[in-house]
């Protein structure tokens, strides 16, 4: 995980994907009060170029980012900056936390976790989780399904062109059901000059995640759970649900 993000970190920084991250943090105090989450200390896990860290840092929340990814980072700090706003972000791997019942509430979005090819390595990240939360504190995150990538894949080619900017991104997925993962291969050409364009490439891959795999990996940790087609509506999950929401809840110290 740790050679993605490089280039593509400033594209994803100045590009439409921040919006995601822009919706939960306009929503995040209707999705507590859903779940009757309380608490200020906020662990955002995965929190690639800091938006949701710094919007909800906003409205009061104290907040830590951690990342994998350094150029992430940098655009994280960087937008903090300018913003005005603290949040204190770390570079650290999501299998790797290193915090003891510091936080109310962890979050983890824009199907991270998926990046998380190996069963082993979801759960260990489960337990860190759990180990980072107070008792009583609340996990949120998203995933893709594994119906979400394989229509992603069935769909083709994504085309990308971003408002103002000389920049045009095409991404096309190759999905491995018998593996349940997707590969994205991510193409990206920049203007330099009038008639001069630069390309650059990135892999990425994510796994899909059977549902009983997640809740097998979150019920041995010692979470209690539910899963959601929407956190805000509170919808259920169906079989033709893209992406998998859920809040879980550590009950006990473990």
């Amino acid at each position: 995980m740790g050679n993605i993000y490089k280039r593509f970190a400033r594209v994803f920084h100045e590009g439409p994907y921040t919006s995601f991250s822009r919706r939960i943090a306009k929503n995040f105090a209707k999705i507590l009060e859903n779940f009757h989450i309380r608490g200020k200390k906020v662990l955002d896990v995965a929190c690639g170029e800091g938006t949701f860290a710094v919007e909800i840092a906003k409205q009061g929340f104290k907040v830590v980012g951690v990342d994998l990814s350094s150029e992430m980072l940098k655009f994280a700090r960087k937008r903090a900056k300018e913003e005005s706003i603290s949040v204190v972000f770390l570079k650290k791997d999501m299998r790797e936390l290193d915090f003891h019942e510091e936080f109310d509430i962890v979050t983890c979005w824009f199907d991270s976790l998926n990046y998380l090819l190996d069963y082993k390595d979801l759960k260990k990240t489960f337990e860190k989780v759990h180990e980072a939360l107070k008792t009583g504190g609340a996990f949120l995150f998203d995933m893709n399904t594994v119906y979400g990538l394989l229509m992603a894949n069935q769909e083709g080619p994504v085309y990308i062109q971003q408002d103002g900017k000389d920049i045009f991104e095409v991404q096309t997925i190759e999905f491995d059901l018998e593996e349940s993962v997707a590969t994205f291969y991510v193409t990206v050409f920049e203007r330099k000059e009038e008639e001069l364009w630069e390309r650059f490439d990135e892999i990425h891959r994510e796994r899909g995640y059977r549902v009983k795999e997640i809740a097998s990996a979150l019920s041995e940790t010692g979470f209690v759970f539910s899963f959601y087609e929407d956190l805000l509506s509170k919808s259920p999950l169906t079989s033709y649900s893209r992406r998998l929401w859920c809040a879980a809840r550590k009950v006990s110290a473990g």
